[in-house]
């Protein structure tokens, strides 16, 4: 027989086991690999509008920093992705592969502060609208 204790303790850990995924999502997973690959990209490509600081760009938002965490913040890795894929460049929309894409957006993302790690970013569009950006 339970005690109320433990019943409380019992709804407390169902409770957190049941929001922990809802809050947490998946881990933005990019490797160092994909991030270069952006940062050369985003030297040809990007940086004529976004700047070469990703914040003195004359024509395009800043993509790092408070600006862009905000701009961002709630939103998911699939939404980040899917933006760059059909709205940039601007006077080339959907030119580049989608691992050029990918790896824009990893050096983006490692630009604003979220590590890489082993495992790459892939293209499962359902996966990436399940990873939340942290801001």
């Amino acid at each position: 027989m339970f005690n109320s204790l433990t019943m409380r303790r019992s709804a407390a850990a169902l409770l957190l086991a049941l929001l922990t995924p809802l809050a947490c999502g998946q881990d933005i997973a990019f490797t160092q690999t994909q991030a270069d690959a952006g940062k050369a990209l985003y030297k040809e490509t990007c940086q004529i509008c976004h700047g070469s600081t990703m914040v003195n760009g004359q024509f395009g938002t800043p993509l790092r920093g408070s600006f862009f965490q905000d701009k961002w913040k709630g939103k998911s890795v699939g939404e980040l992705l899917t933006f760059v894929y059909e709205k940039m460049p601007p006077d080339k929309l959907m030119s580049l592969t989608v691992a050029e894409y990918t790896g824009a957006v990893a050096y983006i993302l490692s630009r604003n502060d979220i590590a890489v790690s082993d495992t790459a970013m892939g293209t499962n569009k359902e996966a990436l609208n399940k990873t939340m950006l942290p801001w």
